[in-house]
């Protein structure tokens, strides 16, 4: 499946709709990992035409645009697009008494919850804001991820863990690892990747 994934800069925002419509005549799906604004995310959807599927990052654009039309899958919700089985966690470590904050604690809930939403099954992708405890995480407390994702892979057992939060010098960065038998890779900016579930 191939996937335009989103995350933390609204890169393409400066493209017009016909620039937009040849560069990603490809995409089945939009993924958005967070820290965008909800107009981009409409501007995207109604440009491409395609299903979105998103989370909040830790901050909040939500009063800018109603894009209800959209799958949002925070908090560890799930939904099914084109048989995939997706799975999404919002937000950042906890920092100030913002919305979308949370401690470790918390996220360890918000897992365990998943799982259960989940019917104890596995999924094909999960899609979060904050990276996993010690993959691509950055040095500051904000930026730190969350070590209960790591227990969320062992239940879940996706191929795929997308995420953002982390700034890289431009979206051609690439930056991923590995846990387990899971691909994780940072979205920032704009992704296309051509994702095998089979």
């Amino acid at each position: 499946m191939k996937i335009l994934a989103v995350s933390d800069e609204a890169t393409l925002e400066r493209y017009s709709p016909e620039i937009l419509k040849e560069m990603f005549k490809d995409i089945e799906l939009i993924i958005s990992c967070g820290d965008v604004s909800n107009k981009y995310l409409d501007y995207l959807f109604t440009v491409l035409n395609k299903e979105l599927v998103y989370v909040n990052g830790n901050h909040i654009y939500a009063g800018d645009h109603d894009i209800s039309f959209c799958k949002n899958i925070d908090g560890g919700e799930n939904c099914t697009v084109k048989g995939i089985k997706i799975v999404g966690f919002d937000g950042s470590q906890r920092y100030s008494m913002g919305a979308h904050q949370y401690s470790e604690k918390d996220v360890f809930f918000m897992v365990m919850k998943s799982y259960v939403k989940t019917m104890f099954k596995t999924v094909d992708l999960v899609i979060s804001h904050s990276p996993i405890g010690g993959i691509n995480e950055g040095d500051d407390p904000i930026h730190k991820g969350f070590n209960s994702y790591r227990k969320a892979i062992d239940l879940l057992k996706p191929k795929y863990w997308l995420h953002g939060h982390i700034h890289l010098k431009s979206h051609h960065e690439i930056q991923e690892g590995q846990f387990e038998n899971t691909r994780i890779i940072n979205v920032f900016g704009y992704k296309v990747l051509d994702l095998d579930f089979s």
